[in-house]
């Protein structure tokens, strides 16, 4: 039995399925991890989540997703609080006859999953770097409350956008709303932190040198909490593609390759650390690799 992490699909089933098969993937024995972002802008994404629910129902142990911003995106437009966009490609998906499956597998999905026998950690864009393993665990099981609950989750879809708050502090839990936004942006958005560990949400578009220059520096360079124990995890996420799967951190394993800008689809497996990649023929304009995804 082997062990995988894939990097975002972003709806781009032919990737997914030629890596699968590239690896010699076995539903039955092998096990599969998914950064999120399983959807949004790529070209086949009822086919994408279709094989991946479908995957999920009958090896429910062995297939293990988190959100993606993306996926959150679509929850809230079909939750009616945000409108459609034509780039992200949703239209099939809410026309879909199988739309309450989409919605209900997306509501019982985690931001974090941690498998503890494998000392593996994957969310969509990172840890925040102030959270060790168990803080870390604590703040994604409150916000999969929030989702599972349909009073808590129309509250908080309907309040998603919003680039505040910046940063953690203990009294920012008796405030549901914004602590909700906060553990959402920090696992699904995060990509700069300042020295004092506010989330930077205005250098989207910039190089890391550019951002430097505001002292502003990627989220994995401030420290790995929970990466500091005798038995380290490994933590794998996915979300930055202009990192091209390169953060040169211990532990830290980047695996968003821009798959739906035509780049490549990566996935890593974890029993023996080694990288594997399939070409993307994807055709969805990227003017710069400064850009994120």
């Amino acid at each position: 039995m082997s062990a995988y992490v894939f990097g975002d699909l972003h709806g781009c089933y032919d990737e997914f399925s030629k890596l699968l098969h590239k690896i010699d993937f076995n539903a039955g024995k092998d096990e599969l991890f998914l950064t999120g972002d399983l959807i949004g802008r790529g070209p086949q994404p009822e086919k994408t989540l279709d094989t991946i629910i479908n995957l999920k129902q009958k090896f429910p142990d062995k297939i293990h997703c988190v959100l993606g911003n993306h996926d959150l995106n679509f929850l809230a437009i079909a939750a009616g609080f945000h409108e459609a966009r034509k780039k992200d490609n949703l239209e099939g998906l809410l026309g879909s006859d199988r739309l309450d499956d989409y919605l209900n597998f997306y509501y019982s999905t985690p931001l974090l999953f941690i498998d503890h026998s494998k000392k593996i950690a994957v969310s969509h864009a990172g840890v925040y770097p102030m959270w060790g393993l168990e803080e870390a665990q604590k703040h994604s099981d409150v916000f999969a409350k929030v989702l599972g609950d349909p009073v808590s989750r129309k509250l908080f879809l309907a309040n998603m956008y919003a680039d505040h708050p910046v940063c953690y502090t203990k009294e920012l839990e008796s405030s549901d709303l914004n602590y909700w936004r906060f553990i959402v942006n920090a696992y699904t958005r995060m990509r700069l932190c300042d020295k004092k560990m506010n989330l930077d949400y205005g250098h989207s578009d910039c190089s890391l040198k550019e951002a430097e220059k505001d002292h502003l520096y990627p989220w994995f360079k401030y420290g790995k909490p929970f990466m500091y124990r005798n038995n380290a995890y490994t933590l794998a996420f996915g979300h930055w593609a202009a990192l091209n799967a390169e953060c040169n951190e211990k532990n830290i394993i980047a695996l968003d390759t821009g798959c739906v800008w035509g780049n490549k689809l990566t996935c890593l497996c974890i029993d023996n650390g080694k990288k594997t990649t399939i070409k993307s023929g994807v055709k969805i304009e990227f003017s710069s690799m400064k850009k994120t995804s």
